[in-house]
């Protein structure tokens, strides 16, 4: 098989040869790489964190080729009830810097099903998707949510700006960790914008990540684990100055920022959580040598909780996210029979590394009366997927791995 990766020797940030390894999480199959039985396992490709010396960014070691990642892609935005009630605060928070306007133009960068696009359209704002899902940029034309099926990048950015005019606002939830040309994206967002145009950047908060152990947002489609310094760092090379922050609830807590290419007064937020995570120790190594060694310990409690449940247990969310947890502590089907997901592009599929199958949401709830525990793969939608089970008739228990440590609820 033709090799789908490689290995960099300089920081993919500041070109700096000065990488220390931080984190080993074994060679694991991309994570979003789910397969039928019978065909070929997908390939594994070395998993391992990266800390710059000197610029702070903390990556990943190898590069998959990004078009085997994102030209059909699985996760579809819109499955998750917290994601769609988040874009409407989104949307109205964004709308709020322009006094209430909404004639305005409004492109996002990998923007999926549109789901976030959608309220920005409600409003009266002229929308533009760019994705390079063609499957799912596809459907999210038929769906009037109008997408161009290609990355996104300077040149294409050029492309849009000669056909579409500069954006009003210009936003990437998300992706960023993604991106593998991610000075060429950097680049395009700066042609894209206005001079009087708001960005956005939504992006899981490195801090958090670390105070929370977070290991398992480690994996092949993130190649960076940005911090408010390293990612405002990024911006300030093309000219983009951040001045304001909100929290988001997305990937169990991520940072919104928002920039512009005239320089603003910061925001006492911003201020606030810049102080903070110098508090904390946040770009530092000693602090992430510190989370490796405390993820490897959490990895063997959540294996040791898990086998003693005698025989397979039921788990619930297929994400990416579940892959790493998984393979990282060397579990598979052998110990969970099958996992619960609502997205149907999984459904009959089998999870990279582990061969677990994913079943609908109907058809877990033919197990859950004979089931006294499930384990709570997508913990980060807690809330949501315990009421939703609850209500329909599940009595038993959860093991919820993270944040910090293994819990029985």
């Amino acid at each position: 098989m033709e090799k789908i990766y490689e290995v960099i020797k300089n920081c993919r940030l500041c070109e700096s040869t000065n990488l220390k390894k931080i984190l080993d999480l074994t060679d694991q199959p991309p994570a979003n790489s789910l397969y039928k039985a019978g065909d070929a396992k997908p390939p594994k490709v070395p998993l391992k964190l990266l800390f710059c010396n000197d610029c702070s960014a903390v990556q990943l070691d190898s590069s998959v080729d990004p078009k085997y990642l994102f030209s059909r892609y699985v996760w579809v935005t819109g499955t998750s009830k917290t994601a769609e009630d988040h874009s409407i605060f989104f949307s109205k928070t964004a709308l709020k810097y322009f006094n209430g306007s909404t004639n305005l133009r409004v492109m996002e960068v990998a923007s999926n099903d549109g789901t976030f696009l959608q309220p920005f359209k409600s409003n009266g704002c002229e929308i533009l998707g760019v994705d390079p899902a063609k499957n799912i940029a596809e459907e999210a034309t038929r769906k009037g949510i109008p997408t161009i099926g290609e990355f996104f990048s300077e040149s294409l950015a050029n492309d849009i700006v000669r056909d579409k005019g500069e954006q009003d606002i210009v936003f990437a939830r998300n992706v960023l960790p993604h991106v593998k040309e991610i000075h060429s994206v950097v680049k395009g967002i700066n042609i894209s914008l206005k001079n009087n145009g708001l960005g956005i950047i939504e992006f899981h908060d490195a801090g958090l990540i670390l105070d929370e152990l977070h290991y398992d947002s480690i994996y092949h489609e993130h190649l960076f684990l940005l911090s408010l310094k390293t990612i405002s760092e990024l911006l300030k090379r093309y000219s983009l100055f951040v001045f304001d922050i909100h929290k988001s609830p997305i990937s169990g807590g991520s940072w919104i920022i928002f920039f512009s290419k005239q320089k603003k007064e910061k925001s006492t937020n911003l201020i606030s959580a810049e102080e903070n995570d110098k508090l904390r120790k946040v770009d530092t190594l000693q602090r992430w040598e510190n989370f490796a060694s405390e993820s490897k310990k959490h990895c063997l409690q959540l294996r040791k909780t898990i086998k003693q449940y005698e025989g397979k247990i039921l788990a619930y969310g297929a994400s990416a996210r579940s892959s790493t947890l998984i393979n990282f502590c060397g579990l598979s089907d052998a110990d969970i029979s099958a996992i619960i997901d609502k997205n149907p592009l999984k459904h009959g599929l089998l999870t990279p590394g582990s061969n677990i199958p994913i079943i609908s949401f109907e058809e877990g709830m033919k197990f859950i009366e004979k089931t006294e525990i499930i384990l709570l793969l997508a913990w980060n939608f807690e809330n949501e997927i315990i009421q939703d089970l609850r209500r329909n008739g599940y009595t038993g228990k959860f093991i919820v791995p993270l944040p910090n440590r293994v819990t029985i609820k």
